[in-house]
């Protein structure tokens, strides 16, 4: 069983290494590009609150400069994208994780070199070698979940 978790680790290592996944902010145009309705809501929104600002007595010069600095944040902010780390142990567990990372493991597959990696190791068990082939001939593929269920089941991940 430490051989198949080596080989998902490598693959992991591989996919976070390729994809640039290292949990580091980076400046990028793609929430712009891919929700413009969002970012022009916001700016009509804020141009809505800065005449409300001006139009009361009770509100002024901060209140507008209050506003503006927030506008201002979360336009910066929404022009970083992170690209989360691929954990071994995110795998089948449920937790706030999921929300930021999503359930990964149930849409990657692994590569054809570490299922074959699997398949001729020596300490692999037979029944993983069977539920490999049977995915293979089903689904065509091995997600990580899939391996993940085979070799450990539903134990927990601390057992692994």
């Amino acid at each position: 069983m430490d051989a198949i978790k080596q080989i998902m680790l490598r693959e992991i290592d591989t996919l976070n290494r390729e994809e640039l996944r290292d949990n580091k902010p980076r400046f990028s145009f793609n929430f712009l590009k891919t929700h413009p309705g969002l970012w022009l809501t916001m700016y009509i929104c804020y141009g809505l609150c800065a005449a409300l600002i001006f139009t009361t007595d009770y509100l002024g010069w901060p209140a507008f400069w209050g506003a503006t600095a927030f506008v201002l944040l979360m336009s910066f902010l929404m022009l970083l994208d992170i690209n989360p780390k691929y954990r071994f142990e995110d795998i089948d567990t449920l937790d706030l994780r999921v929300c930021y990372n999503g359930e990964w493991y149930y849409v990657r597959t692994l590569s054809e070199e570490a299922v074959n990696d699997i398949l001729n190791h020596p300490s692999t068990p037979d029944h993983v070698r069977e539920g490999i082939g049977k995915l293979l001939s089903l689904k065509g593929e091995v997600d990580f979940y899939d391996l993940y269920h085979l070799t450990w089941g539903n134990k927990p991940a601390a057992a692994v």
